[in-house]
């Protein structure tokens, strides 16, 4: 049987996943494509209260676009999880 943690573990995963999708769809509409040496760069930050994962665009010699990333969130307690993705 799982437990809470599971679930929201699993939930976050899952936004996780959906938010690098969404990423990756956004990134091949601009033409940022892996073949062409773009990646998704993923950090990790705690802010207000929630950790979160800022995904966004990366090339060893290009600038990504301005403002294109993704971002999934959970909070402390582990009871909400969030995710957005901005162009």
């Amino acid at each position: 049987m799982d437990t809470a943690d599971d679930l929201i573990s699993r939930a976050f995963g899952e936004r996780c996943d959906d938010a690098r999708a969404k990423l990756r769809m956004h990134m091949s509409e601009l033409g940022l494509h892996p073949e062409d040496g773009w990646l998704i760069h993923e950090s990790t930050r705690n802010v207000g209260g929630r950790t979160e994962i800022v995904m966004r665009p990366l090339h060893r010699r290009l600038s990504p676009p301005t403002g294109l990333e993704c971002l999934c969130a959970i909070d402390e307690p582990g009871e909400e999880v969030s995710s957005e993705c901005r162009e």
